[in-house]
């Protein structure tokens, strides 16, 4: 049986991805941060989705690597709308990107999202390779968790200031992609 996940499961695993290394100062905090997260909310719907344990130091030094590598990443000017209408073609085609299982690197996430048969016609047309829609998704959630953060972002990592200022300079379009993603809440509290 294929197993699916929703957009919010996707958007909540590159989200928590920001998260642990916007918190990972020391081990024993990653570790905390990392196994205090709340599941994600479909994990009943989709019965297969188990949070991974906490990352041991070799884990958490690639993990630190590869955050820094997807926060310098700079987001194309039209990233936001495109990314959202990407994200609407691969739900409409049925498709569904595989959230890392573990602790994955971003290299290993994207050969897994190109495994996925049908998805490199789709995000073609939408002019995006696994890479870059993987390395976008990853930077627009860490520049938004930092961002949206900042007091609790002390160890965050270096942000790609155009990012930074495509996401300030764009905030409907922001809430549209995460709207997209399942993680904006409905209403503002």
């Amino acid at each position: 049986m294929k197993r699916r996940y929703s957009l919010k499961t996707i958007g909540s695993v590159f989200l928590l991805s920001a998260a642990v290394g916007l918190s990972a100062s020391t081990g024993a905090r990653a570790q905390q941060v990392y196994s205090s997260q709340p599941q994600p909310q479909d994990s009943q719907q989709s019965g297969n989705f188990q949070q991974p344990p906490a990352p041991d130091a070799a884990q958490l030094a690639a993990m630190r690597k590869d955050v820094q590598v997807a926060a310098s990443y700079q987001l194309p000017d039209d990233f936001l709308p495109r990314m959202t209408t990407t994200l609407q073609a691969l739900q409409d085609a049925g498709l569904q990107p595989p959230p890392p299982e573990g602790h994955i690197s971003l290299d290993d996430t994207i050969k897994r999202v190109e495994s996925v048969p049908g998805i490199e016609p789709v995000l073609k047309s939408q002019g995006f390779t696994a890479r870059q829609f993987v390395m976008g998704l990853t930077s627009f959630g860490i520049t938004y968790a930092v961002t949206s953060h900042a007091a609790d972002a002390k160890d965050a990592p270096r942000l790609n200031p155009h990012n930074v200022s495509l996401l300030q300079k764009n905030p409907d379009a922001v809430r549209a992609l995460l709207q997209q993603m399942g993680n904006q809440p409905g209403q503002p509290q």
